[in-house]
Parts: C-alpha cells; sequence; structure tokens
C-alpha cells in the first residue's frame, strides 16, 4: 500500500504527487472531471484546494482519491 508524502497542483488539472518511497509522478485527473462527483474539480480555484492525507488527497466537497488510485493512475 502507497502513502502519498506530498502533493501539490502542477496545472489545472494535473497534480504533481511525491509517494512515500520517494517515487514521483504526474497525474492528469481532465478524464475525471465529467464524473459526477469530481465535476467540481473542473474549477481551477476548487482544484487548488487539494490536501494531502497521506492514504488519499482530498477536496473540501468529499472528492477522495486513494495514494493507490493515484500510482497506477
Amino acid at each position: 500500500m502507497y502513502t502519498i508524502k506530498n502533493v501539490r497542483v502542477e496545472s489545472e488539472n494535473c497534480l504533481f504527487v511525491e509517494f512515500s518511497d520517494g517515487k514521483t509522478k504526474s497525474v492528469d485527473l481532465a478524464s475525471l472531471f465529467e464524473m459526477g462527483i469530481f465535476s467540481q474539480l473542473k474549477d481551477p480555484g476548487y482544484f487548488q484546494l487539494v490536501k494531502n492525507n497521506g492514504y488519499f488527497i482530498a477536496w473540501p466537497n468529499n472528492q477522495e482519491l486513494s495514494a493507490d488510485t493515484l500510482f497506477y493512475c
């Protein structure tokens, strides 16, 4: 199981994620923006509100993605 050491917004739809094992990657989430609960992430200001909770990342309205999902995305 992976955990997230750091996450930051890289662009309007991409996150830069650093995992606890030292691996890093850019994750493009644009494909999720058309899926119900994730549609709010289209708003660049809201996308910026991402928070790292170690095992997952989250936005204020309970949109969450696990570290494993981000790792294999």
